[in-house]
């Protein structure tokens, strides 16, 4: 007997080719009705017998298009309808918008056959796309996922390309990005004052890479934004590109045409390569095994950021050099986010670039490459973008609009609705007038497209963060506000990532954080779950002299940390200009606010030894530190057992870390050495204090967040002495380590508070 079921499927259903997967399965099992879009996801009318139902919902659940993720399954009976066969029809606006968008991915390897395929029409085509792979979350502007609402609305399919879109056997059934050569997206090449060099396709190639091997700089339109690119081989090239960039330490991410000549002077691990090979197609940092690129790539330093092709305009480019390595690093200008229109290529990146790629289809929304690492056979975010966003991270269900503002560094935002949370790509630093320009339309983007009209805000405590003073505003219109402490944000956004419940000992290990007291926090114990935390432990605290500006003039941290444990008669650094001035701002308490934190303690290690006096990015002083340990591997200096005292909360002596410095530099011992004790030093008290924690309160679980476990070496060195003492351990799989954790965690305390009250 014929039954009539109206399913509605809800999650990431658009823009994967769905409906085409749908209507084929449909045919195949004898099933009339319908299918199409609407906001609230895929709907479908399915009239055949128990059998031929049965068997089509299987498949549903079992085979669905390999980009999609099913969020929900719902099936209601109706009265039967007497539907004479099965068609994809026009799409609706329903009274909810619950879909999700797709991220972007790399073009897939059916694509890049015919793309390689002399005779095929799409040879070498830079926009070959199908319903498997290619731009989505870049060119969407508003749901359904229908080509009148993307960036592609503009080109009018040509008879060829609308028979496929038409035609349910073809692979580009329903495909909205579908295109070709004759109706499709081009490339043109500019000089970088804006006049015209070339519009055809090999021009543009053949003219582009001459100018690479000319040592030029070219600035390339991608996905989510520009990319610059110059010969990773290049000294001359790669060394004026970090002058124009006024860039002259942090590292540049590298491409390759494939795999096999990334091994040739990269260590890649099986998850690594994986990595790299994935749809998502993140850069990934890897240990260098050989000198080959130019040194000036990641000046000091043993790792590299490396991706592989992502767009079929980097295949174009690489098939003609498969040997070729490029600087492929974010066109911005410095600290300012990645640039995604064209006008504001030529008006910004004219400064930087000699040349510029661009083709005539608009970025709707514009996103960095994602950065990650491996360590302990596990993926860990630096920078959660392209590709991965805006995947939802599923939750429990509440019954507010909640948008998480983030921290001012490494920002995203966040969005929960339901039982669903949606990050934001990652949006950088919130310091300059167009970041916050471009935080504020990036949130209004997002408000529309998942029809999100907040009722609660959440952010930080910190009364000077930009994100603080926009939910600020927020509130200031009626809406509820939420201040959530900085290393509580860390530690819950563990929990609600690794979908814990119940309390943990939380490790937070940052560069700075506000903390309940108005001191800087930055190397938190805490006793946390996501709605309540206790400050359990924290090295001691020392002054941060001329507060911000020393968090790029090291040198000042390092003298505040020699004046703490030696007063005026610091034992080294004497010869640094102005010296005695900081000295005496010190002493007298002029802008000097106190600071616990880990990453503010590396900067004056690092200073200390003679590292790094003044850094020109995030974390240099650090780096250089982690790199000098990293040669300091197998010395035999013993680790200091950092003495701790009991006061309100546990505290390690930071006074006494420093003298341990001072005492092996007296006693001539390598540098490299040095850093090495150092950190086995903090890995050994971290474990010790967490040891002291469990003996105490009870709890086993562990919590590790924080930009500090960026540094490779330590988290090696932290999780080795935490196995030894059977923790059970967990850090974040789906969020950075980073600030760019802090919105997920801000949700997960706003979450539970509003579950209390």
């Amino acid at each position: 007997m014929n039954k009539h079921l109206e399913i509605r499927i809800q999650g990431i259903v658009q823009g994967v080719g769905f409906r085409p997967f749908i209507y084929r399965i449909a045919y195949e099992n004898n099933i009339n009705g319908y299918v199409r879009n609407d906001t609230e996801g895929v709907l479908i009318h399915a009239e055949g017998s128990n059998d031929q139902i049965n068997a089509f919902i299987n498949e549903i659940r079992e085979a669905p298009p390999p980009l999609s993720s099913i969020q929900s399954i719902s099936i209601v009976e109706r009265d039967r309808e007497g539907y004479e066969n099965f068609r994809i029809t026009k799409s609706e606006t329903s009274n909810k918008r619950l879909t999700f968008l797709p991220p972007d991915t790399t073009v897939c390897s059916e694509c890049l056959m015919e793309f390689s395929f002399i005779k095929d029409r799409r040879y070498k085509y830079p926009f070959i796309t199908c319903t498997n792979c290619g731009p989505r979350f870049s060119i969407i502007a508003d749901i359904p996922y229908d080509r009148r609402n993307t960036s592609m609305d503009k080109f009018t399919m040509c008879s060829i390309c609308q028979k496929e879109y038409d035609d349910p056997s073809d692979r580009r059934f329903h495909t909205q990005p579908n295109a070709c050569p004759a109706c499709g997206p081009h490339v043109s090449l500019y000089k970088s004052d804006g006049s015209l060099i070339a519009d055809t396709l090999d021009s543009v190639v053949s003219i582009t890479l001459k100018h690479i091997s000319d040592s030029k700089i070219i600035a390339i339109k991608g996905v989510g934004g520009f990319l610059i690119a110059v010969d990773a081989t290049n000294d001359k090239a790669v060394l004026e590109l970090r002058n124009r960039k006024s860039r002259p330490f942090k590292p540049f991410a590298m491409m390759t045409g494939g795999i096999e000549k990334a091994e040739e002077f990269l260590y890649i691990s099986p998850i690594e390569k994986s990595l790299l090979l994935s749809k998502e197609r993140p850069i990934v940092i890897l240990k260098e095994k050989m000198p080959y690129v130019s040194r000036h790539i990641a000046p000091f330093v043993s790792f590299h950021g490396l991706m592989l092709p992502y767009m079929p305009f980097h295949h174009l480019l690489f098939s003609h050099n498969r040997d070729m390595v490029l600087v492929m690093t974010s066109g911005n200008v410095s600290d300012e986010p990645i640039i995604s229109k064209d006008d504001d290529a030529f008006k910004d990146l004219s400064k930087i670039a000699d040349y510029i790629v661009i083709f005539n289809r608009e970025i709707v929304a514009h996103s960095d490459d994602s950065v990650l690492f491996v360590e302990d056979d596990n993926q860990c975010f630096i920078r959660r973008s392209r590709g991965f966003v805006p995947v939802p991270i599923h939750t429990t269900k509440t019954d507010y609009h909640i948008l998480a503002t983030g921290g001012d560094l490494k920002n995203c935002f966040a969005l929960t609705k339901d039982d669903v949370i949606i990050l934001s790509q990652f949006l950088g630093d919130l310091a300059t007038p167009s970041g916050n320009e471009l935080y504020r339309k990036t949130i209004s983007h997002f408000m529309k497209t998942y029809d999100f009209s907040p009722e609660v805000v959440v952010s930080d405590l910190h009364p000077s963060y930009f994100t603080r003073l926009f939910a600020d505003e927020l509130e200031g219109i009626g809406l509820k506000g939420i201040k959530a402490q900085h290393h509580h944000a860390h530690i819950a956004s563990v929990i609600e990532d690794r979908e814990l419940e119940g309390r943990v000992i939380g490790l937070s290990f940052d560069g700075t954080g506000f903390g309940v007291d108005g001191t800087l926090w930055g190397s938190e114990f805490l006793i946390a779950d996501k709605s309540n935390f206790e400050r359990i432990a924290h090295f001691s605290y020392f002054p941060l002299p001329g507060g911000e500006s020393a968090i790029k003039d090291v040198w000042k941290i390092g003298i505040s940390m020699l004046y703490k444990c030696y007063g005026s008669n610091i034992p080294i650094m004497n010869d640094i200009p102005l010296t005695q001035i900081i000295l005496e701002i010190i002493d007298k308490g002029i802008n000097s606010p106190l600071t616990c934190s880990i990453g503010r303690i590396f900067d004056g290690i690092s200073s200390i030894l003679g590292l790094s006096r003044s850094i020109s990015t995030e974390a240099e002083a650090a780096m250089l530190l982690e790199e000098a340990a990293i040669k300091g591997i197998g010395n035999s200096i013993s680790p200091l057992d950092i003495p701790i005292r009991r006061d309100k909360t546990l505290i390690l002596q930071t006074e006494s870390l420093t003298e341990y410095i001072i005492t092996l530099l007296n006693e001539g011992r390598e540098k490299e050495d040095i850093a090495y004790a150092f950190h086995h030093s903090i890995a050994l008290a971290t474990a010790k204090v967490a040891d002291i924690i469990r003996e105490e309160h009870g709890i086993e679980r562990i919590a590790l967040s924080g930009g500090v476990f960026q540094n490779r070496l330590l988290l090696k060195l932290i999780l080795r002495e935490l196995r030894r003492k059977e923790f059970d351990i967990y850090y974040p799989k789906r969020v950075p380590f980073n600030d760019g954790c802090i919105a997920l965690g801000q949700l997960a305390i706003a979450k539970e508070l509003l579950k209390h009250e």
